[in-house]
């Protein structure tokens, strides 16, 4: 009876009752506040116009009275705007989500995140929330992509070792044909190259490849993939799957390879800020994210979801879970910003860089 009340409850107040029937009583005081706050400002780091409007809609579809303030950026100037912000004493972000998972990480680790126990938990499993701090709302497959017109399916590589061999085979061909992150300007692009070394030490050959075909390097996977579309690169290297599989929509000749040897899982991770002004209409939206319609719209938009109850797209129910590295939220994430750590990547990957040219 006490769902059916609070249904009742939110239905009077202007909200659709489906939404938050399964919630605790309490939930109400949740909406009231968030109804007083009026409004609610974010950070994201999403690059998916499609996916963020389709979201925003629907959640302000259940919550008509609050006026959303989105920012869409970068991961690392995103990162720097909101502890300036703080260290000001200014106004800034009630929720922040990205894919720069190690820097979301550092957030929380350093108490940016506030406490807070989203009803949608029983959903969820361990590796997609670090108690109840930071949230994983996605579940995206690190890709290689190539264009049709100037690669076939037969040649476009599907593992790392043969993306390696296919460069050293015909060096002259590819070169300045391949699309990659820059580690250097881009904060996921350093987690995903950190990563793959994590996963084998052979992947600093790869990357000693990559600059010998003078990859052209990027800071967003939406860049690699507008410049790909375009035929200045013919492919690329480590892209994060749900901005490729929005664009393949419109552009059919772009093709998704899901790397067979093993595969990145990334995950975007959200919270509501711990000095956030408006923190009630930040746990709508966390909450809302999370929910089956919440998830049901990313994954509509390529992004895997979280949720136990929630099936992943076709083509990923065929991985073999002995080949996927999730990268799992939680301090482990931090050792890849330890300025020593950092510092010995970067001069790595530049010698690379120089000795190939």
């Amino acid at each position: 009876m006490k769902g059916f009340a609070l249904a009742g409850f939110l239905w009077a107040a202007g909200l659709q009752a489906d939404a938050v029937q399964n919630y605790p009583p309490a939930y109400a005081d949740t909406v009231m506040r968030a109804k007083q706050e009026k409004q609610l400002v974010i950070y994201g780091v999403m690059h998916a116009d499609a996916a963020v409007a389709d979201l925003l809609w629907h959640f302000k579809r259940h919550y008509p009275f609050i006026d959303i303030h989105n920012s869409d950026g970068d991961g690392a100037r995103t990162y720097r705007r909101f502890i300036s912000e703080v260290a000001k004493d200014e106004p800034s972000a009630d929720f922040i989500w990205s894919s720069a998972m190690d820097l979301q990480e550092k957030l929380i680790n350093d108490g940016f995140s506030m406490s807070y126990t989203t009803p949608e938990m029983a959903a969820l499993p361990g590796w997609a929330h670090w108690q109840d701090l930071g949230y994983g709302v996605t579940l995206e497959p690190i890709v290689f992509v190539y264009n049709s017109r100037y690669l076939t399916l037969a040649e476009m590589p599907r593992t790392h070792a043969a993306f390696n061999a296919m460069l050293s085979q015909q060096p002259r061909r590819f070169l300045g044909k391949v699309a990659a992150y820059d580690p250097e300007k881009s904060e996921v692009g350093m987690l995903l190259l950190s990563q793959d070394v994590r996963v084998t030490k052979d992947s600093w050959n790869l990357f000693d490849r990559l600059a010998a075909a003078n990859a052209h390097l990027y800071s967003t996977s939406r860049d690699m993939l507008e410049n790909i579309i375009g035929g200045k690169q013919w492919m690329g290297y480590d892209v994060i799957g749900s901005y490729a599989l929005e664009l393949q929509k419109r552009h059919p000749e772009l093709v998704v390879v899901y790397p067979t040897d093993y595969i990145l899982d990334l995950s975007r991770v959200g919270f509501v800020t711990a000095r956030a002004q408006h923190p009630n209409a930040a746990k709508l939206f966390l909450d809302f994210l999370l929910s089956r319609e919440g998830q049901s719209i990313l994954k509509r938009h390529g992004m895997g979801p979280v949720r136990k109850d929630l099936s992943v797209a076709q083509e990923q129910s065929r991985f073999d879970p002995m080949r996927i590295q999730a990268i799992r939220i939680g301090p482990g994430l931090l050792s890849d910003l330890d300025s020593l750590v950092r510092a010995q990547f970067l001069r790595r990957w530049k010698q690379a860089r120089i000795f190939s040219g």
